[in-house]
């Protein structure tokens, strides 16, 4: 398929046009202030017409905000908190930039040039990382809708997420900050350290979910709020779906609670009755009670680090941790717990160390072989080493 540079004698401004005539049957054409970029921008379009990749050039100038659009619409089946809060990012953060750029405009320059703004916005990795998750998302589908040739993507510098070090309470701070905080919340506290279940989670138990007889409770629904309202969701993902163990004296401590919830109810309300808000329970009770133990700083969900943190200084199986943390895989907790299984390796020598002795020294009351290598000087060059 040909194509043809020619001059425009008449103007002064941009003399050069470039045409061809597209896979689409029509003609297709640009003009330039130089030859040289005519004859650049018409190889790249013959190129990618002989190669399968031409889209329309004038697709590439929709503007960013009606792609945008429909990539929001796509979303429409997610979580309706994650529907939310994608919706915030993308009205605060993305679209202030690139609501009217088209499509075709947008570089990968252009989307560096935008992140270090938000960088010096003061906005936090995590959530620039989101932003460009969503401005990303939306430059792939104008690519796979042929609007654009391919998404510019490639090489764009994002900021590097750092996880903050997990915080944990001791056993006995669980305790005391259960103990300092308003009835009935002390077991919504321990209920989530000896258990793992976010806030979310246990607030939206009810009371069938809490078996006494077989100690357990089961996870099915979890608590979000959602442009000021609660939303009851499932969880996030399948393994979050579970039952958990309880222990023996918490159990207790529930059955109790039990007695005075109706079939139904739920096991923790707000103070007046009604849906216990994590974001409210949080302001008031929490805030409060964290100050009074001298525990500033901590956050509910601190108290499922306390739960791994807990399983792993009695030595638990990481396969055990993660289902009862809700994780998808044991991965997770190696990658970010593993710092807290340091001196396992030692601590399993020790036991082996135990198990070994025990049998050795019933061997020996029995009088049996032992089997001990004993070290016998001989020649330089025979064998040093014999069991006896």
């Amino acid at each position: 398929m040909a194509g043809s540079i020619q001059r425009l004698p008449d103007r002064k401004s941009r003399p050069w046009r470039a045409r061809y005539r597209g896979p689409d049957g029509r003609e297709h054409s640009r003009t330039f202030a130089r030859k040289v970029d005519a004859a650049r921008w018409l190889r790249g379009q013959l190129g990618h017409v002989d190669t399968g990749g031409w889209v329309d050039p004038s697709g590439a100038s929709t503007p960013f905000g009606d792609v945008a659009a429909r990539f929001m619409a796509g979303r429409a089946g997610l979580r309706p908190s994650t529907v939310a809060i994608s919706d915030s990012y993308m009205r605060s953060l993305v679209l202030p930039t690139f609501v009217t750029v088209p499509v075709g405009r947008v570089t990968a320059s252009d989307l560096e040039a935008w992140l270090g703004g938000l960088v010096t916005a003061g906005k936090a990795p995590a959530t620039i990382r989101k932003a460009y998750q969503l401005a990303a998302g939306v430059l792939r589908l104008a690519a796979r809708d042929g609007l654009i040739t391919r998404a510019p993507l490639d090489g764009v510098r994002v900021p590097k997420v750092e996880h903050a070090e997990p915080r944990w309470l001791t056993a006995e701070q669980v305790e005391h900050l259960a103990r300092t905080i308003t009835a009935p919340y002390g077991s919504l506290i321990r209920l989530c350290a000896y258990t793992g279940l976010r806030i979310g989670e246990a607030a939206a138990l009810h009371r069938e979910d809490v078996d006494v007889l077989r100690c357990r409770v089961t996870v099915r629904r979890t608590l979000v709020e959602v442009r000021g309202r609660v939303v009851e969701n499932p969880p996030k993902t399948r393994a979050g779906v579970r039952n958990v163990a309880i222990p023996r004296f918490l159990v207790d401590e529930l059955a109790g609670m039990l007695a005075n919830v109706e079939p139904g109810g739920r096991v923790f309300t707000a103070p007046g009755g009604g849906v216990l808000r994590p974001s409210l329970f949080r302001a008031r009770q929490w805030a409060a009670a964290v100050a009074t133990a001298g525990l500033v700083g901590v956050t509910p969900h601190d108290l499922r680090h306390t739960h791994v943190a807990l399983l792993i200084a009695q030595g638990e199986h990481p396969r055990t941790i993660a289902e009862r943390h809700g994780s998808t895989s044991v991965r997770f907790v190696l990658d970010r717990y593993g710092h807290l299984f340091e001196g396992a390796d030692e601590a399993a020598a020790a036991r082996l160390d135990q198990v070994g002795r025990a049998a050795v020294e019933a061997a020996a009351a029995q009088g049996g072989h032992t089997g001990v290598a004993t070290v016998i000087p001989i020649r330089p060059g025979a064998q040093e080493t014999l069991t006896t």
